[in-house]
């Protein structure tokens, strides 16, 4: 649940809108109050042509499974409709509570709860079409399906549910025979939606006491919403206020899933949530927060651009009191401490990362330029021009604070004309000067691949040819190459890394991990991440992290694209713990390796990307902190940064604070 925007609209039809709610089917959802009813109100905006046509479908096959329809407004502008307010997490959001996955029975429930309203539809030859994670509201008595769309065919709308049940079990098809015939790829061997009711029946839906938290919480900020839009009048005495009973709720946290689930379903179902009390209930002060359960944020800050993550994969701050971000045209400082604006300056016409270089000034690259911007109020300090006008910037390396140099990769205009010789330099850029110190031409081969290890006392350079990698020392005063190392042992195809924490070259990629002492042409040794003995593609591999962890010492972090985290010995190459999060929707395209983050405490890892949102790990031995997502999408992706023992998190156009030391 979010607060509404500046340019949201306050008012549709005669409710009053108070909050944004996790989209569904790819269409907003908003919380209203109705002032000429008692109670709360649901509104979606409708985004489709046809949305009167699905209406009437959902009327008449209305019943369990769906939403209770209280106002049909698509034929207003922007359409609408309106059902009854219950609280609900899209199936996505379960997922990122419960890593596990929802327990069989929950899941064999679901299956036959979101059968019933489906052989409704069917039965009226109506396909539903927009079965998935995000399209599937669990709420404390039951899943309910989101408005049908009338696209696909009967068999597709039950592959769907297939799909639906295997991310509810965090991944793994499910182990009833009839349920994994969803998924069979020929169509008529999929069970009818019809069989799928008549073989489940009607079995007790018991959502985890996790996400009956997690509902209990959301139920109680809406009628505190309420509350502050048109405070009711007090109740009676004999009938407790909403409040106790949402408080009891939470309390009621602590006796298990099944208890928490009962007296919900006990006492009078969605109602004991959101309508007046039903029975009576003591309640316990300071009622613990579930596990999994994110922190309170922050600040949050909504940018007008919704590429943070992208133009912004690492982040500066100056002694964690502000933050510089790239908005594309605009530079914006955020105060860490409230998230909002120290000041804000446009016309910049760059994606490019900020680099901070000498106190007090940030430098970017804009059109071959390099551009430097005063922190305190974002005023141009001064432009000059990168390179030759023969070499086009390839990537800033990085800045050296003792010799005021900035490293910067640059390739030759002609690299990519077939049939060209690359050229490929490293460029050292004095910034106190504003002049180049030193040009490096570095023999890489035809992908140009070079690599930079600054490093207060030396200079490193790292460069993929045929046959191998070359290290060499740099002179960083003259750009003076020493005598290369070759190193011939490294896999065909992977990726490299140097860590000097360790003192190793590490080679990853095809889910393997290798690693060697920088001058030592032999791996000390190799590890397989990958469980699938070969019959499957390996996984893409992140390049690993070394952090120096109390209680452990020095240990690799590494993740891959099965979404596995990884703790690993350096010395001896060994699987210390893994954490499998939860998986990428099945239509990602491009399935990636998630992010790493840690803490200046060393107390908390941060994952992140996509599918699972953000999760915040114990660095020690993989334990699940806490897990938070924004739009609630399996899609969305997420980038995390840390500044001190508070997590940044950017996410669309939204960048949270969280603290998670």
């Amino acid at each position: 649940m979010e607060e509404l925007r500046a340019d949201d609209i306050r008012v549709l039809g005669t409710y009053v809108l108070l909050a944004r709610l996790t989209p569904a089917g790819g269409e907003p959802r908003l919380l209203a109050r109705r002032p000429a009813a008692e109670g709360l109100a649901e509104i979606t905006l409708v985004r489709d042509e046809h949305a009167r046509a699905t209406t009437a479908a959902l009327r008449a096959a209305a019943g369990p499974g769906f939403p209770d329809l209280l106002e049909d407004g698509t034929a207003a502008r922007p359409p609408w409709l309106a059902w009854r307010y219950v609280p609900a997490l899209t199936l996505a959001e379960a997922g990122a509570l419960m890593y596990a996955g929802l327990p069989h029975g929950t899941v064999r429930a679901l299956a036959g709860r979101l059968a019933a309203p489906l052989a409704r539809l069917h039965a009226r030859d109506v396909p539903h079409g927009a079965l998935t994670a995000d399209a599937v509201l669990l709420t404390p008595d039951g899943p309910r399906l989101t408005r049908p769309r009338r696209t696909g065919t009967a068999p597709d709308d039950i592959a769907a549910l297939g799909d639906l049940l295997t991310h509810a079990s965090a991944g793994r098809a499910p182990d009833d025979p009839l349920l994994r015939r969803c998924s069979h790829q020929e169509p008529e061997q999929r069970p009818s939606a019809q069989e799928l009711v008549e073989e489940l029946g009607e079995e007790p839906f018991e959502p985890p006491a996790r996400l009956v938290g997690a509902l209990a919480r959301q139920a109680d900020r809406a009628l505190a919403l309420e509350s502050a839009a048109d405070a009711p009048p007090a109740a009676p005495a004999a009938r407790p206020a909403r409040r106790t009973l949402l408080t009891a709720a939470g309390a009621g946290l602590l006796l298990g899933a099944g208890s928490v689930a009962g007296w919900v379903a006990g006492r009078g179902g969605t109602d004991a949530l959101t309508s007046p009390a039903v029975a009576t209930r003591r309640t316990t002060a300071g009622a613990a927060v579930v596990r999994g359960t994110p922190p309170a944020a922050l600040w949050r800050y909504d940018s007008k651009n919704e590429f943070l993550w992208q133009y912004n994969s690492l982040l500066w701050h100056s002694d964690g009191k502000v933050i510089y971000l790239v908005e594309h045209p605009e530079l914006t400082a955020l105060g860490m401490g409230d998230g909002r604006p120290v000041w804000q300056r446009g016309g910049f016409d760059t994606r490019e990362t900020l680099v901070s270089t000498q106190p007090g000034t940030l430098v970017l690259t804009r059109n071959d330029r390099f551009l430097a911007v005063s922190t305190e109020d974002g005023l141009q300090l001064w432009t000059k021009r990168t390179a030759h006008p023969d070499l086009l910037v390839d990537a800033v390396a990085g800045y050296d604070k003792g010799r005021d140099l900035l490293y910067y990769r640059a390739v030759g205009r002609e690299n990519t004309v077939p049939g060209t010789a690359p050229r490929t330099y490293v460029i050292a850029f004095d910034t106190a000067a504003r002049a180049e110190r030193w040009r490096l031409k570095v023999p890489a081969g035809e992908e140009g691949e070079v690599m930079l290890e600054i490093a207060p006392d030396d200079l490193k350079v790292m460069y993929a040819v045929e046959g191998g990698l070359v290290l060499a020392d740099v002179d960083p005063r003259t750009g003076t190459m020493g005598r290369p190392f070759r190193h011939t042992w490294t896999p065909s195809g992977g990726k490299l890394s140097v860590n000097r924490l360790t003192g190793h070259i590490y080679a990853f990629g095809g889910g393997r991990l290798a690693a060697a002492p920088l001058r030592v042409n032999k791996p000390v040794w190799r590890l397989n991440l990958s469980d699938d003995g070969g019959t499957a593609e390996p996984p893409v591999v992140s390049a690993p992290t070394a952090v120096e962890v109390p209680g452990l010492g020095t240990v690799l972090y590494v993740t891959d694209a099965h979404r596995n985290v990884f703790a690993i010995d350096p010395v001896r190459g060994r699987e210390i713990w893994r954490r499998t999060l939860l998986p990428d929707p099945p239509y990602a395209l491009v399935k990636s390796a998630p992010g790493l983050a840690m803490t200046r405490s060393r107390h908390t890892l941060l994952a992140y990307g996509r599918g699972a949102g953000v999760v915040a790990l114990d660095p020690r031995n993989g334990a699940v902190k806490w897990t938070f997502q924004s739009k609630q999408s399996a899609s969305s992706l997420y980038q995390v940064h840390t500044v001190g023992d508070t997590a940044v998190i950017m996410n669309g156009a939204s960048v949270f604070a969280f603290p998670a030391g």
